[in-house]
């Protein structure tokens, strides 16, 4: 009997595991284990566990048509598989467990790491897969790039055609789906679902994305209003929990560029978005080295700045406004408003908003990043913390500065004709874009004034920041050995970043006739 885990991997399509667990006719026990400790983290966002809950009840439904299902165990992790297995060798059975590799938190890690050493103390074989790329041999860090390229040019895993799961009378806590609606009903209580999960979903979003949408996504994934409207793939949800694979979407973006040989507009928004989906993997990848990056400040001089504790009265105050959306600045209230509905904001937003409360503000990034977590259906550790500590000015120090957005300028660049305000701020209708941008509305009617002078608060919290990237800076370039490496190798990443958007922003102006 192969007992087949599912976490992050929701899919039967390209998924290791179950392409290895089904091979053979072999006997095949799919299930997911409703652990509690997943309900008792402070970053649990209400969309985040319907989409969740939503790709379970697609799973089964899938497994359902191959002559099998889905098996739902509630419990911690641990003691529901040794019980399960225990329970098997009891029939008898010689059980082999198939899992993909999951390293978004460390109790993942810690949790997978006791289990494998489980089934080795049993005598008993545990397949660890690959749910996306992960380079674990830490020798070959510097090759990440090349190897990633490798993978996700490979042949996909095979999708089963039937799947043989005999009938099973099982002494553990189990739950079906139906159960798991009326247990867990207040994250099914929302007025609009914008992000559905499940793999047929996640197929659909990618082929509409494909088919028409991906028309010019190198610019548009700024615009929040087109972003919103869905000009962005929208699969970010999927990828987090894995109702699709990355090289699947690669793949199928691959091949419809190829379609398009003879349209270099076309070709240049599927290279744009194929890059991004590199850029996803690769915080994955860095979060599996670097586990403490997700709580911790990726370098110890920001501890005496930036920590976890309580707010004071007067940050708490500037807090809630920037979480509820009344700070008077427009795009990133309208920014802020988007989140708490539709548990989404494309990322230039995201962003924008983290500079403002960690630099502004003067507020951690740990707060935001819970905030962030609390609401977002795609929240994912590896990118979300790491791109607070970004956008709070902690990384990358060896660069003498770093981005600071400003709301109000971004106004014009990023909603030049106002319909993402429009959609979002009720409170300034009949205001023009101009009028907006002059401030006319301020102590005229319900939206709040500024919180903030915006320019003296980047001069003084800015400057706080400088220093201590100077004081991390100098340690770092004085003493050498790991922090440096990290730092040279963090700053050429930055660079070639920063140069091939050079290089796609010339080559679009010279497609674009400008």
């Amino acid at each position: 009997m192969h007992i087949l885990w599912f976490r992050r991997d929701l899919r039967l399509n390209d998924n290791e595991s179950v392409a290895n667990s089904t091979a053979n006719n072999a006997e095949v026990l799919p299930c997911f284990i409703i652990d509690p400790w997943f309900y008792q983290q402070p970053e649990l966002g209400k969309a985040r566990v319907r989409f969740l809950f939503e790709s379970l009840e697609n799973l089964d439904r899938n497994l359902r048509s191959l002559g099998s299902r889905l098996y739902l165990f509630e419990g911690n992790s641990l003691e529901i598989l040794q019980q399960l297995t225990r329970q098997l060798m009891e029939e008898p059975e010689k059980p082999k467990l198939y899992f993909n590799r999951d390293v978004q938190v460390e109790y993942g890690i810690e949790r997978d790491r006791a289990i494998a050493t489980l089934y080795q103390q049993l005598n008993l074989d545990c397949h660890i897969g690959l749910n996306n790329f992960v380079q674990i041999d830490d020798e070959h860090r510097d090759q990440w790039f090349d190897e990633y390229y490798t993978y996700i040019r490979q042949s996909p895993h095979p999708t089963p055609t039937q799947i043989n799961t005999p009938k099973r009378s099982l002494k553990l806590p189990q739950i079906t789906i139906k159960q798991l609606k009326q247990k867990y009903s207040a994250f099914w209580e929302t007025e609009r679902v914008y992000f559905k999960g499940g793999e047929k979903q996640a197929l659909t979003t990618l082929d509409s994305f494909l088919q028409r949408r991906f028309h010019g996504y190198h610019w548009k994934l700024s615009q929040p209003w087109l972003a919103q409207a869905g000009s962005t793939s929208h699969l970010s949800p999927h990828l987090a929990f894995g109702t699709i694979s990355v090289r699947n979407v690669y793949q199928r973006t691959k091949a419809r560029a190829a379609e398009l040989f003879n349209e270099p507009k076309a070709e240049f928004s599927l290279k744009a978005f194929r890059d991004r989906l590199r850029w996803h993997d690769s915080f994955t990848q860095r979060l599996y080295f670097h586990p403490e990056i997700a709580h911790t400040n990726r370098y110890p001089e920001f501890d005496e700045y930036y920590t976890a504790n309580e707010l004071t009265p007067q940050q708490q105050e500037l807090f809630q406004a920037w979480q509820q959306g009344l700070t008077g600045f427009p795009l990133l209230d309208a920014s802020m408003r988007q989140l708490q509905i539709m548990g989404w904001m494309n990322f230039r937003m995201r962003a924008m908003c983290a500079t403002f409360l960690t630099i502004n503000c003067g507020i951690s990034w740990h707060h935001g990043a819970r905030h962030y977590m609390n609401y977002l259906v795609d929240g994912d550790l590896a990118i979300n913390n790491w791109q607070w500590q970004m956008q709070a000015g902690i990384t990358n120090p060896l660069s003498d500065t770093f981005r600071i957005y400003n709301p109000n300028k971004n106004i014009p660049e990023k909603d030049a004709n106002g319909r993402f305000l429009n959609y979002w701020l009720r409170e300034l209708d009949g205001y023009s874009l101009s009028e907006i941008l002059d401030g006319a509305y301020i102590n005229k009617g319900e939206y709040p004034a500024p919180i903030l002078d915006w320019s003296k608060t980047r001069l003084i919290n800015g400057k706080i920041v400088s220093d201590i990237r100077k004081r991390v800076r100098s340690r770092i370039i004085s003493s050498g050995g790991e922090d440096y490496e990290n730092a040279i190798a963090t700053k050429k990443t930055v660079n070639k970043y920063v140069e091939s958007k050079d290089k796609q922003y010339q080559q679009f102006k010279q497609m674009s006739g400008q």
